[in-house]
């Protein structure tokens, strides 16, 4: 009679057939992933606003891992519970981005793209001045998120890099922000008025620190220091202090007076200054004179506020927001500020005016599918008056 051996091994493959086994490391798989998405649409909805960069996989040794990278500790830590909860053997590789790192534009006005190159699309700008959260590098490409929660990359011959601690004592310092409509510029000297004298151009909204020392204030001028440390004289009537700026009161003058002053301003994707700018750039930068931090785009900024139906725009008031869009599926497209008697201000091709009354000449038929008020609404989602923002101020 012959007797059939089986090696150790064989023995153990027939205990744990192969099918089986991979059975269940791809139901373990499928359960995390699932796990990782249901995170993913509570805690980091909006890829604009949140990094959440993070997937399940298999090592080649075949065990599960949970890794990437997001900006956000709760989601971090929800998803670290909800996977220590299934019961599932697996690997954390989250990585956690830091919110501790810094800078700010040291030019007028900084792009901000979809990606860490000067051929990914242009997504925002960030202006002198403005403090930006660094959360990766990348080469020679920042990751940073803007006051408004935007997230976007910035080259670093853009920016200059800041500590924490500098960060601190830049928000405890005396400052200026640029109110004038237009364009300005510091000089070499009080005295100094060439075309070789400049320093550099500065815009509405730039922010610079006052230098107190003797003769500071000279033909009415004013030292300032740029974020990378240079100095440089600007007329005084073009700065207000930036506590002034931001103990505002809501103006819808001032707002329009603002987006009035950029008419004819040509149309740019991704503009957020008054150099060239989108549509919600406009809404963006028209507020931000009157101390206002609007989100950045329009189909973010049409969630905020107090819903006015586009049936009811006649009770629309000065400075209200209108979105305008597809009228099937309700997708915002476009924003604009309004006036009076249906006549709003907005980027479109250029900064112009027309009308949402279908009466009026200057009506356009781009479906409008609603207003916001910002008025009343401050400090809440979306709408962050720049005086109670921690980033501005050491509140």
């Amino acid at each position: 009679m012959k007797h059939s051996i089986i090696t150790p091994i064989f023995a153990i493959a027939l205990m744990f057939p192969t099918g089986a086994a991979a059975q269940s490391s791809m139901k373990a798989l499928e359960r995390a992933t699932k796990l990782v998405e249901d995170v993913r649409a509570v805690h980091a909805p909006d890829k604009r606003q949140t990094v959440y960069e993070i997937k399940a996989y298999n090592d080649p040794d075949g065990s599960m891992v949970v890794g990437g990278k997001t900006s956000s500790a709760s989601a971090r830590e929800a998803l670290q519970a909800f996977m220590n909860a299934s019961g599932d053997d697996w690997t954390d590789r989250i990585e956690l981005l830091p919110d501790t790192l810094w800078a700010q534009p040291r030019i007028s006005v900084a792009c901000l793209r979809t990606g860490p190159s000067h051929a990914a699309e242009m997504a925002s700008q960030a202006i002198m001045g403005m403090p930006l959260r660094v959360l990766e590098k990348n080469g020679s490409w920042y990751r940073v998120q803007t006051p408004d929660g935007y997230i976007a990359w910035v080259t670093d011959s853009s920016v200059e890099p800041k500590t924490d601690a500098e960060m601190k004592a830049w928000r405890g310092a005396r400052r200026y922000i640029v109110s004038s409509p237009y364009q300005t510029r510091a000089y070499r000297s009080a005295d100094a008025s060439g075309l070789r004298d400049v320093v550099t151009d500065l815009v509405n909204g730039n922010i610079v620190e006052a230098v107190d020392t003797e003769g500071a204030i000279k033909n009415g001028r004013v030292l300032v220091k740029l974020p990378d440390g240079r100095t440089g004289y600007a007329p005084i009537a073009d700065l207000t202090p930036v506590d002034v700026w931001a103990d505002q009161n809501f103006d819808p003058e001032k707002i329009l007076d603002i987006a009035y002053s950029m008419e004819g301003t040509p149309y740019l994707w991704g503009g957020t200054s008054v150099k060239s700018l989108d549509c919600s750039g406009l809404a963006k930068v028209s507020y931000l004179a009157n101390g206002i931090i609007l989100m950045r785009d329009a189909s973010q900024q049409a969630l905020t506020g107090t819903r006015i139906e586009a049936k009811n725009w006649r009770n629309c008031r000065a400075g209200d927001l209108l979105f305008f869009g597809n009228a099937k599926t309700g997708k915002v497209t476009h924003v604009a500020i309004y006036d009076h008697d249906g006549k709003y201000v907005h980027s479109s091709g250029r900064v112009k005016r027309n009308s949402v009354d279908p009466e009026d000449p200057s009506y356009l038929t781009t479906p409008f599918l609603h207003a916001v008020r910002i008025a009343g609404n401050e400090e809440t989602p979306g709408i962050t008056r720049a005086r109670n923002h921690p980033w501005y101020f050491n509140l």
